[in-house]
């Protein structure tokens, strides 16, 4: 079933890829919120992925989910993932109770978090280069 209204957008901001999160999430947005942020990863377009949590009222321990695993395959790759704020009250408890806050990029703004994917970017690419290559 298609929603009335959008919850999830997909954008690019200065080489980032912009996933933005609204309204309330729970486990019905689940497997969308998960391609979008999977879709993110993979884009070769940009040099790392945003999520823009400013627009959020609610989350739940669905939605958390999907940000740690989402934070977990950008690791992997590796590719920056920052989350960003302002964090609606009920959204900053959750990270603040599970402490999944400490774990995750976390900016206090669009802005703020653009310029800590960028920073993260510049970081691997210098690790990258000093790292031989394993052949």
């Amino acid at each position: 079933m298609v929603s009335d209204r959008q919850r999830i957008d997909v954008t690019r901001q200065d080489r980032v890829t912009v996933v933005s999160f609204r309204d309330d999430m729970d486990l019905t947005d689940e497997a969308e919120a998960y391609l979008a942020l999977s879709g993110a990863r993979g884009d070769t377009g940009t040099t790392g992925t945003l999520l823009d949590l400013a627009g959020l009222a609610f989350a739940d321990s669905t939605t958390l989910n999907v940000i740690l695993r989402a934070y977990n395959d950008h690791q992997a790759v590796p590719r920056p993932f920052v989350l960003s704020g302002p964090y609606q009250p009920a959204v900053a408890r959750l990270f603040e109770i599970t402490g999944a806050g400490d774990a995750l990029e976390m900016a206090d703004n669009r802005a703020a978090g653009l310029r800590r994917v960028h920073e993260l970017q510049e970081r691997l690419g210098s690790d990258q280069a000093s790292t031989p290559d394993a052949q």
